[in-house]
Parts: C-alpha cells; structure tokens; sequence
C-alpha cells in the first residue's frame, strides 16, 4: 500500500471540515458562550489528567489576559490605588487607564488580594504535544510509509500530495498573508510593549552551528516575553498543527486524540486562552475583524486591516 491509498473520501471531507470551522473559529466576532468554553478547557484538564482548573478569569482582550496571566502567575500585593498594573511592576508598557480598567476586571474576578500562585506552570506546552500522536502513526504505518506520508504534508501547498491540496482549497496558510497576520500582529504588537531592562540573567542563545543556514536566535526581549507572558493559545497559534496530526491519524485509521481533540475544541470556543496549574485565563473574540472578511481566494496577501476588541485594544500597525 502506497501512502496516496491513504487518500479516501472521508478524509478528504474531514479535512474540509476541520478547515472550514478552523476559518469560521477565526474569523468569528461573536461573543464567546462562556459556560461551553470553560466547560471545554476544562475537559482538556481532564484528558491530560488534571482537575479543573478552580481560577477562571475572563478577559476581553490578548493585551488584558496577558496582564491577568501575570497576576496569576505572580499575585500582587493588597493595594487598591489602581496603579499596580500601569506601574513599575508590570514588566510590559500599557497605558495607565487601560491597566486600571485590566486591574479592575481582575480584582472583581479574583478578589482584592489576587490569586497569585507562586509561579503557576505554564501547560501550553503540554497540551499541544503531539508526540503520542506521530508514535502512534510510526507504529502503524512504519518509519518508511509514516515518513512519505509526513513529508507529503509539510510540503508547499501547490505540491502534489492531496491531503495539502484539499487543505489548500479550504484555506491556504501557507501563503494568506491577510489571515495569517491576525495572529501574528498581536504578537508582535504585545512583544513590542516589553518594559526594559530585561534580568541580566537572561542570555540570548548562540546559533546553531551544525545547521547551514541556522534562523537567527531569539532576542533577549522576546525570551523575558515567553517567560512573563507565553503560553497564550489562539485560533490563529495552534490549529493547524492540531489539525495536521488529527487527519493524519484518520488517514492511517487510528483512533481519534482525545487529548487534541479536546485543545481543538477549547480553541474554537473562545477567543485565545492561557492554560497555567490550577488557573486560567480566556479571551474573549475581537469585535471587529475589518478587511479580513474576504475569502482565501479573494485575499490580496497585504495583511490589512483592523482588529478591535471590546476593551478598546487594538494591535499597533492595524
């Protein structure tokens, strides 16, 4: 059996619909159903063997939730002058009035003194391992037959293998600028807003010199942001590998992840979130997608236009 015998009907329409939700998930501006969504995140607890998690904030903003990641990570002292978050402690810059309106919405949520954890642990990571995933499909297929299939799906969309191609046709993200930014400018929008100086302790890595031509290293300013601030997953962060690893197992006629299944499903319900040991923060969607409403076939590429959430956030550049 050949790899392309993987190919049938019904992976094909499970792609498709992957596809389709992945882009409606995304694209969504409607306000979050919030019980289903904390009833999702915490079935990811469950299948990954935790309890769930007792703290939920909810915030409506990437730049509001990654304040009340911080708290939840590392509490704050009982003060009530409203200046916690604009001031020297917060190692990110936001304006004054929108860090006393996050500080606001965490104190009603947590209660006076917050709910800092003592260093919470961070599960994106965790939650999105799909190593079980490529063990199961080695087992099955075999290293030779598993790495074909592996490669045909890594490869550039407009190659031959059709699993990509069908994915391609829903949604090509390989090369839609215009969606693909979503994500991306508020990353870099919340990188950008890093407060110096960044801990001498932290030390930019060397490249890699077994590679040719080796990406550049992360800065000092983006590994103090992953450290205050990472672990935030996203419609735009994370599905497509999910969605990868999962119609592969349909392909080669596993058994469907009930532990991708479940971070899939938690993704969709909400607007990002930031999984930590016993806590968790989640998003609500944006309320104004402006200029990304096109269809994949209609998208210019030049990743205009505007993102706006409730709380009067919006990305820099959009």
């Amino acid at each position: 059996m050949g790899y392309e015998e993987l190919v049938t009907e019904a992976v094909k329409a499970r792609i498709a619909g992957e596809s389709d939700r992945w882009l409606r998930a995304g694209l969504s501006t409607e306000r979050c159903d919030r019980p289903a969504a904390e009833a999702a995140v915490a079935e990811v607890y469950r299948v990954h063997g935790m309890p769930a998690p007792e703290t939920v904030v909810w915030m409506d903003s990437p730049l509001g939730g990654a304040l009340a990641s911080w708290v939840l990570r590392h509490g704050w002292e009982d003060r009530l002058d409203g200046t916690l978050l604009a001031g020297a402690g917060l190692p990110l810059s936001v304006p004054q009035a929108f860090a006393r309106q996050a500080e606001e919405r965490i104190r009603e949520q947590l209660g006076r003194t917050g709910a800092g954890g003592g260093e919470r642990r961070l599960l994106a990571g965790p939650f999105q391992d799909t190593s079980h995933a490529r063990d199961r499909l080695v087992d099955t297929l075999g290293s030779p037959m598993f790495d074909q299939l592996d490669f045909h799906w890594l490869q550039d969309v407009h190659g031959a293998y059709e699993l990509e191609q069908e994915m391609s046709s829903i949604f090509d993200w390989s090369t839609n600028e215009s969606l693909g930014h979503i994500h991306h400018r508020v990353h870099r929008d919340l990188l950008g807003r890093v407060r110096g100086p960044v801990p001498e302790r932290i030390v930019q890595p060397e490249r890699d010199g077994d590679v040719i031509t080796p990406p550049p290293p992360p800065s000092r300013e983006q590994i103090y942001f992953h450290e205050e601030f990472g672990g935030r997953l996203d419609s735009w962060s994370a599905p497509r590998e999910l969605i990868r690893w999962r119609c592969m197992l349909a392909a080669a006629g596993l058994p469907e992840s009930p532990g991708l299944d479940a971070v899939q499903e938690a993704l969709y319900r909400c607007g990002g979130w930031w999984p930590l040991a016993d806590a968790v923060v989640l998003t609500e969607r944006p309320v104004v997608l402006r200029g990304y409403e096109q269809t994949p076939a209609d998208a210019s590429g030049s990743g205009s236009g505007l993102i706006s959430y409730a709380d009067g956030y919006q990305p820099a550049g959009t």
